[in-house]
């Protein structure tokens, strides 16, 4: 019986480091960021990363300009130095395409460019003039402009000679009308100086004690119109003819 038979078998005890080990691992993916979807190509590229000062300078603009030229036609090429990027427009989008493939991680300069596409350039021609506005507004204008088709000059009327419109005047007569029969209702007296309804000033009795049921020792409230009078008025019997003395004025040579 040799040796190995006669040792007993051994037995693999686990330990708790291999049992941590043999549970499967997962990672988590929430601290990463989502996918960015990259941009649509389009007629206008944006030509980034150009952090050299240099390349905005006119000689190296114009190479850079040149360059594209000899590939494509440019529409538009604006560089913006503070943004330290170059916006161009093509006129289609394959155009567009040529130049991001040649321009893409290339060296201009110091600077690594990164091109990315834009939004769309419009390339139609659009009509930017200021149009003349309705001629429903036109009244707007000053001066006013030419007259429509089919205007025709007329005479303008004389300037109303009345003192008031027909309907205004009806309606400060039944005013008056009204106003009287309330009076009378009221027992409000009205005299005129110059006779009933007479030229000259009116009183109007607004409140008398005796008629209205006071107190016999309340004075009287009366009202007088001296509209259309031709009496002096007192405002006019003595006027002040003094002059207002002038301020001081004080000379430059005196201060």
């Amino acid at each position: 019986m040799s040796a190995l038979d006669a040792s007993p078998p051994s037995s693999m005890t686990s330990t708790p480091e291999m049992k941590a080990s043999s549970r499967p691992r997962s990672l988590d993916l929430s601290a990463v960021p989502s996918l960015i979807t990259p941009s649509p190509p389009s007629n206008t590229l944006l030509i980034t990363n150009l952090l050299d000062p240099a390349i905005f300078h006119p000689t190296s603009l114009l190479q850079i300009r040149t360059l594209i030229s000899n590939h494509t036609p440019l529409h538009s090429f604006a560089p913006l130095k503070s943004l330290r990027r170059i916006v161009c427009s093509f006129y289609n989008v394959s155009d567009a395409l040529t130049i991001h493939r040649i321009l893409s991680d290339a060296a201009i300069m110091s600077s690594r460019a990164r091109v990315y596409f834009g939004e769309p350039t419009p390339i139609e021609v659009i009509d930017q003039h200021l149009h003349a506005p309705q001629s429903q507004k036109m009244f707007f204008i000053s001066p006013p402009p030419s007259p429509p088709f089919g205007w025709e000059v007329r005479e303008e009327a004389a300037p109303n000679k009345e003192v008031h419109a027909e309907d205004l005047a009806s309606a400060l007569g039944q005013l008056r009308e009204r106003r009287k029969a309330v009076n009378d209702e009221m027992g409000l007296g009205r005299q005129t100086n110059g006779g009933e309804e007479g030229r000259g000033s009116t009183t109007m009795t607004v409140y008398a004690p005796d008629r209205h049921g006071g107190s016999p020792g309340l004075p009287a409230v009366v009202v007088e119109d001296t509209t259309g009078s031709d009496d002096v008025s007192p405002t006019d019997w003595g006027k002040i003819l003094a002059h207002t003395a002038r301020p001081p004025v004080e000379l430059m040579q005196d201060s």
